[in-house]
């Protein structure tokens, strides 16, 4: 429900807000939670590119990572 509050308060400030056409106004008020997935989505892919590009450096953070929740859990 929180999420779809959010949501709608987004539709209403875009549509209120924006100098543009009311075309552009309608469409940047549905399509606004795209942004954050499309950053979210970008970030995961240059996360899985580095684990290629750099796979020792990648995989000896994890390590020393891993390592440190082991010592905080035990």
């Amino acid at each position: 429900m929180a999420f779809l509050a959010v949501y709608l308060a987004g539709v209403v400030v875009a549509l209120a807000v924006m100098r543009d056409p009311w075309p552009a106004r309608v469409a940047t008020a549905l399509v606004w939670p795209l942004g954050p997935a499309a950053f979210v989505l970008v970030v995961a892919i240059l996360l899985l590119a580095s684990v290629f590009l750099w796979p020792l450096p990648v995989f000896a953070g994890v390590a020393v990572i891993s390592a440190l929740i082991w010592a905080v859990g035990c």
